[in-house]
Formats: structure tokens, sequence, C-alpha cells
């Protein structure tokens, strides 16, 4: 090897490609090492700003929601005594019976015996509202026996009618006094 090929390998062309190249691994590194999080976490901050835009719009719909509940509340706050009075807190067996008898005295139908057949006491059901039934035995002319069924749904205490046997009577009359079966089924929370 001879002198002048030592001089041209250290030459100023050389020293400006390990320049570059010593620039281009530093500029690696730099890009790696501090571009890289930044541009990850504004990524993350991004979907992040996307899923808690969703559950703001979730929130927004719920307080609205609740907003409406509230209005319709008020809206109906004179009524409340009302829906108390129709769907009693507990049973009131004895109210419900008194009611039905009240029922049976005005409009002439005789009741020949009523029992209650379901009440829960130990509120074992998980339903929201309970039912309690009450079996009635009575006899009356088919114009009493409309009358008494039309007293019992105009009453404040909801109740209905789910089943209702009529028959007529062995010893026929011309009163037509028909016997009639039927449960009655009343509500509470």
């Amino acid at each position: 090897m001879n002198k002048s090929t030592l001089t041209n390998i250290f030459t100023k062309k050389t020293s400006d490609y390990s320049f570059t190249i010593m620039f281009f691994i530093i500029f690696s590194l730099f890009i790696v090492l501090a571009i890289k999080p930044s541009l990850t976490t504004a990524t993350a901050l991004k979907k992040e700003q996307s899923d808690l835009e969703i559950v703001d719009n979730a929130y927004e719909n719920k307080i609205i929601g609740i907003a409406n509940i509230q209005q319709a509340m008020e809206d109906n706050r004179n009524d409340f005594p009302l829906l108390t009075e129709a769907i009693a807190s507990y049973p009131k067996v004895n109210k419900m019976i008194e009611d039905i008898k009240s029922a049976a005295d005005q409009n002439s139908f005789v009741i020949k015996k009523a029992s209650v057949a379901d009440v829960d006491l130990f509120e074992k059901s998980q339903q929201n509202i309970k039912q309690i039934t009450v079996l009635v035995d009575g006899e009356g002319s088919f114009d009493n026996i409309m009358k008494f069924t039309q007293s019992l749904y105009n009453q404040r205490r909801l109740k209905t009618i789910p089943q209702m046997d009529i028959t007529q009577l062995k010893n026929g009359t011309d009163s037509a006094t028909l016997k009639v079966t039927l449960s009655i089924e009343g509500y509470y929370l």
C-alpha cells in the first residue's frame, strides 16, 4: 500500500460520511426514544377521549331519563294518594272483604260463602306486586250480578275477576235467581 492511498482514505470525503452515519444513528435513537412515546401517548389520549365521549353520552341519556321521571312524578303528585288506595302496601284482607260485602249489599247480591285463597304473609315472593284471592259463592239475578261486578270495579282498590262461573239453580223460579262462583283478586305491594 502506498502513501497516496492512505492519505485518500483520511480525506475530507471519508470524514463527511462518518458524520452522516453518526447523525442518522443518533436521529434514529432520538425518534425511538423521544418521538415514539409521544405519538403513543397521543394515540392513547385520543382513544380515551372517544371512550369518554361514549360514557358522557350514556350518562347524559340517564340524566335525561331521570329528569323525565322526575317531571312525571311532579305532574302526577296529586294522584299518588289514589295509587296507594288502589294498590295497598300490605294485603288488607279485612278491607277487601268489607268492600266485597258492601258491593253485594248495594246490589242485592247474596253472598253464601267467602274464603281467602292465597295470601303470602311471609313475602317469599320476589314480585313487585303481589295478589290476594278471595273466592265468593253467591246468588242473585243476572242484573244484580252485573251490577255487583261493576260496583267492584268502581271501588278504589284495584280488583280483577279472572274467573266467574254462573249456573242456574236446580229449583228454577220465575225470578231467575242464578248461582255464581267467582274469584276476586286484589293487589298489594
